[in-house]
């Protein structure tokens, strides 16, 4: 299996010469005083050249990346979902905090799904529903575009509804309130939380339940700080009763790192109890 890449040497290579040849053709036209000559038409029927073939080197790149995300469910007993169904939509947007971070109205799409397939071998040892999730932020006239992979857990018994956010999270409306709400979510209210060295510098807790604070373990606690040292990544967690998800905001993992990632939930899940 090919190892995924975002780019390529190739890619960036074209990028750097296309770049200079479009400069080379500017000038050209400029110099020439817009009058057409061999020289310009060739310069012109380059860079044509160069960005058709950028264009193909990306369309390979992203082709590559489904081949191999077929391979990895085929490998690790998956279903592998290029267009998600409505059901499996609502089932994701489900999750207020996530919709409210990566679902803004008409900037964000469902890309892709993994699904476990039901095997009597896996035992408790259970697959999470992985999905990639496109969000475009506008900046002004522009916009870029950024991809998240979101791992769903389902759970065999009901937990506290809670969101774990990394981050700051300031809001004007949170002015005027005696304590913090995430992004108007009336269930999901601050809750300070001071016990087993806690990571408060980088996470927030939100929940409607006071008690929240005495689910989260000791280990869970110490799983998350020795998770964070690994791979220095910040973990957004969120709980919807049912099932919990976690995500890294804004980053799709390689192959190896979902299989990180995978094992990393699952220890957390383990550690709360449940």
């Amino acid at each position: 299996m090919n190892i995924y890449k975002a780019t390529s040497s190739k890619f960036i290579l074209l990028l750097i010469v296309s770049i200079l040849t479009s400069a080379s053709l500017a000038y050209a036209i400029i110099v020439s005083s817009e009058k057409l000559n061999v020289f310009t038409v060739i310069i012109f029927l380059i860079n044509a050249y160069i960005l058709v073939s950028l264009f193909l080197e990306y369309k390979n790149i992203q082709e590559q990346r489904i081949e191999n995300l077929i391979k990895y469910a085929e490998v690790r007993g998956y279903e592998f979902v290029k267009k998600l169904s409505d059901s499996q939509v609502t089932e994701f947007k489900d999750f207020k905090a996530m919709s409210k971070s990566l679902l803004p109205h008409g900037m964000h799409s469902f890309m892709n799904l993994f699904t476990p397939k039901i095997s009597i071998e896996d035992g408790n040892n259970e697959k999470p529903s992985i999905v990639t999730i496109s969000t475009t932020i506008s900046a002004g006239e522009s916009s870029s575009t950024y991809y998240t992979q979101v791992y769903k857990f389902k759970l065999k018994s009901e937990i506290p509804i809670f969101y774990l956010a990394g981050g700051h999270h300031f809001s004007f409306t949170n002015l005027f309130r005696n304590k913090n709400i995430f992004k108007g979510i009336k269930e999901l209210k601050e809750i300070d939380i001071q016990k087993f060295n806690f990571p408060k510098n980088k996470y927030k807790l939100y929940s409607s339940d006071e008690t929240i604070k005495d689910f989260f373990t000791k280990e869970f606690i110490n799983l998350l700080n020795t998770g964070l040292k690994k791979k220095k990544e910040t973990l957004y967690i969120e709980s919807n009763g049912k099932a919990i998800i976690f995500y890294t905001l804004y980053k799709r993992h390689t192959l190896q790192g979902m299989d990180f990632f995978i094992n990393l939930f699952r220890v957390l899940i383990k550690s709360l109890n449940i």
